[in-house]
């Protein structure tokens, strides 16, 4: 029978004092209400000797997803829009869709597209937008571009992004292949265009203040700053303090994708509300609205070829969550457990089966998740 105490290990060995791991780190695990595990480690600012506790805030990165997506889900569950629906039914600019092909040549040219964009293809990342960093694909180039435009205009904004994102051709035909992108940018725009609120604003009032959570913002302000998490990049020899990228700061862009700041205590509210329905007589959905986003989109195919990788074994991928398919892939967890991973080293399960729920942060660039993660998750799963 496995041990919880042996998170204590794994934890403190991560955090080596001048490694190549993050400074700090914490985590909770919850089975119910109740919290079996909480521990922090290390250092929230290594330099100045701050230690990492419960009122850490750190950039979320893409665990913003999870929230972003269960606020649009709110808006579903309302009748504002279907999954089925076409995007350019409330982004014009989405209609006409074209997108990048070549010829036998390898030639770059540009087609109509074979099908619309739908809803639900921006929550699973088959929408064939990609990223507006400057990549050699000619999407994401062309996103850059235009991107490098709203900047110097002032307009850089969840709106104007997503009629950037129509104008400009797909990578490929919606629907044909998993490309894990900016889909949830122009969710977030559509749930500003459905609800007459800025992005922010709408998580505050539908999320944030309902569950009590107090620190979790697009922006942190001054007087919360001394608690924030310093970021580290990584190399084989040691740490050293890293600058997010220039994106981060743009000031009003409220990124869907990866915006968000939070302590562990704020995001143990949102998950476990979301692995048991309803936490402290708050419910952010139905309970088959949760199960329908944790249900697996992708076609086995494009599932094996562009999502599952050693990291990603034995799961899929729903509306906006990674959700646990086959266990036998590598994992002793159950079927339906979901959640995702942020790229500086955050990472959230919900498990409504087994009611288990584990919320983990640090800092660094890259995040090793392939290596903290499944071992937290195996040690959760053979002590419960």
């Amino acid at each position: 029978m496995g041990s919880l105490q042996n998170l204590d290990a794994l934890l403190e060995n991560f955090i080596q004092e001048d490694g190549p791991s993050p400074a700090g780190a914490g985590l909770r695990v919850y089975q119910g209400e109740d919290c079996l595990y909480e521990r922090y480690v290390g250092y929230r600012d290594a330099e100045n000797k701050l230690p990492f506790t419960p009122d850490t805030i750190c950039q979320l990165a893409s665990m913003t997803k999870c929230i972003a997506v269960t606020a649009a889900m709110q808006l579903y569950e309302k009748g504002l829009f279907l999954l089925t629906d076409p995007v350019e039914n409330y982004i014009p600019e989405f209609a006409d869709r074209q997108v990048y092909d070549r010829n036998g040549k390898g030639e770059l040219f540009v087609r109509p597209a074979k099908s619309p964009v739908t809803v639900g293809q921006l929550f699973d990342m088959t929408c064939g937008v990609t990223v507006n960093w400057d990549r050699p694909d000619p999407n994401s180039h062309e996103l850059f571009l235009g991107t490098e435009k709203l900047l110097e205009e002032g307009k850089y904004n969840l709106q104007e992004y997503a009629k950037l994102a129509g104008r400009v051709p797909g990578a490929f035909d919606p629907g044909t292949h998993f490309y894990y992108g900016q889909g949830h940018d122009i969710l977030a725009a559509l749930v500003e265009i459905l609800s007459g609120k800025r992005f922010g604003e709408y998580l505050k009032e539908n999320i944030f203040e309902p569950l009590g959570i107090k620190d979790a913002a697009f922006k942190v302000p001054k007087e919360k700053q001394d608690r924030l998490a310093v970021m580290y990049a990584l190399t084989d020899t040691g740490r050293k303090p890293a600058k997010l990228p220039d994106i981060f700061y743009a000031p009003d862009f409220e990124s869907a994708c990866g915006g968000l700041y939070a302590t562990l205590e704020d995001y143990s509210r949102f998950a476990r509300c979301m692995t048991l329905g309803e936490w402290n007589g708050v419910r952010l959905l139905n309970d088959r609205t949760i199960r329908l986003m944790a249900m697996n989109r992708l076609p086995e195919d494009i599932r094996k070829a562009d999502f599952e990788n050693a990291y990603h074994a034995g799961y899929g991928y729903g509306l906006g969550l990674r959700t646990r398919m086959y266990p036998a892939a590598g994992s002793n967890t159950s079927i339906g457990e979901f959640g995702w991973t942020g790229g500086f080293g955050t990472w959230v399960l919900m498990d409504p089966a087994e009611k288990i729920t584990i919320v983990y942060c640090h800092q660094a660039m890259p995040n090793r998740e392939e290596y903290i993660h499944p071992r937290i998750r195996n040690i959760v799963y053979s002590a419960l």
